[in-house]
């Protein structure tokens, strides 16, 4: 993947929390047993994630996370960046110091190309709109598992 092991988790975790019942608090342990994260790792990203106001943190017996609007409405790549900094480097692909639009390695071209590509499909969509295509997609299968059965 693209990002590190923290990125990851934070998508993971985002987006079960925006496919969450709204008026419940989801527990630390819970997501990380669900997405299978470490639960010391998740409950430091959830923190950061409340840090920057992507979740709200309820603490004491009932507690739990629940996601924010501004989550909902924030790109993957906004989440991610803001959780692990940023995650698709302008830096040559081959590691040259030389590499440049000027002077280009001979991966510069295929480099900028996919860079490009991963950067608007990571950006083009809100966490709402992509969990509500997961949520579609799982129920598309379900339905066809059913309809296999029958």
């Amino acid at each position: 993947m693209i990002y590190s092991k923290t990125g990851e988790y934070a998508i993971r975790a985002i987006l079960y929390l925006a496919r969450y019942p709204k008026d419940k608090l989801a527990m630390s342990s819970e997501i990380a047993k669900v997405e299978d994260i470490p639960s010391h790792y998740l409950a430091k990203i959830l923190q950061r994630m409340a840090k920057y106001g992507f979740v709200d943190s309820f603490k004491g017996r009932g507690g739990g996370f629940r996601i924010t609007q501004l989550a909902l409405d924030s790109s993957i790549l906004e989440i991610v960046e803001r959780i692990e900094g940023p995650v698709i480097t302008l830096t040559c692909i081959t590691g040259l110091k030389e590499c440049s639009d000027e002077n280009p390695c001979p991966l510069h071209e295929e480099w900028n190309e996919l860079r490009d590509k991963i950067y608007n499909l990571i950006s083009s969509k809100t966490v709402g709109e992509v969990a509500q295509e997961y949520d579609e997609m799982l129920a598309k299968n379900e339905e066809m598992i059913a309809h296999h059965k029958n």
